[in-house]
């Protein structure tokens, strides 16, 4: 059986959100690494030198970089659908993933919105299944409109109320 492409793109705002988000992190994580973990190794590591300096604030404004060129790259490659009993994703940049999953092992349905998806009137669907090797499949960057939609015909398609 050849499973059919998802056709449906998350919505553009997605690409401002996950800058964002990622920015925040890695904003975050890079401020910790200079300003606490450098000073530190620094002060207790007798082998570091000021090339070691280099290297770190290097690698915290690689990260910072890669806040704002991951996010329009994912974006470009998301896609998703619902047909039939399935719900189909496609995602990734280096490594492509494609998941379909059947409606049968769907057990429940969650919608998710942070306080940073909020500010950019996203939301994400979160679909738990039976099993534990990824057991909970995400579709982020959906408006909220459309990921009601989506719970509502899952929800639908299992028939018997449980999610």
């Amino acid at each position: 059986m050849v499973m059919p492409e998802p056709s449906e793109r998350l919505r553009p705002a997605v690409i401002a959100y996950w800058v964002v988000s990622d920015g925040l992190s890695a904003a975050f994580f890079g401020g910790l690494a200079w300003f606490v973990g450098r000073p530190l190794l620094a002060e207790h590591w007798r082998h570091w030198s000021p090339w070691l300096d280099d290297a770190l604030l290097a690698c915290v404004v690689f990260v910072l970089a890669l806040a704002f060129v991951v996010p329009p790259l994912a974006f470009l490659r998301w896609r998703y659908g619902f047909r039939d009993d399935l719900l189909l994703m496609r995602y990734g940049i280096l490594f492509v993933e494609e998941r379909a999953v059947p409606v049968a092992r769907m057990q429940h349905v969650d919608l998710l919105r942070g306080p940073i998806e909020r500010l950019f009137g996203l939301a994400t669907l979160i679909v738990f299944t039976a099993g534990n090797e990824g057991s909970a499949f995400r579709v982020p960057g959906l408006s909220v409109r459309r990921a009601q939609e989506l719970r509502d015909r899952i929800v639908q398609a299992r028939g018997d109320g449980r999610l």
